[in-house]
């Protein structure tokens, strides 16, 4: 009988591509909801009951709306 050595993952040459996808910020993807119920009347206490979100990141939905309205 003769011996082969064996084959491991080590020895086969493997490329791999890694890319870095940025995430966008959790109150970037809410800003049109939040906008739709800010315009409905409701207070942001309101919108993060509803939403299950903080109301930090409603303040910073509604303040980066300010800001690029300006």
């Amino acid at each position: 009988m003769r011996q082969q050595p064996i084959r491991t993952l080590s020895l086969i040459p493997v490329q791999i591509k890694i890319t870095i996808e940025q995430m966008e910020p959790l109150y970037k993807k809410r800003k049109p909801k939040i906008k739709e119920l800010t315009a409905l009347g409701m207070t942001n206490i309101e919108i993060s009951e509803k939403l299950k979100i903080s109301r930090k990141t409603i303040r910073k939905a509604s303040l980066t709306r300010t800001l690029q309205e300006k």
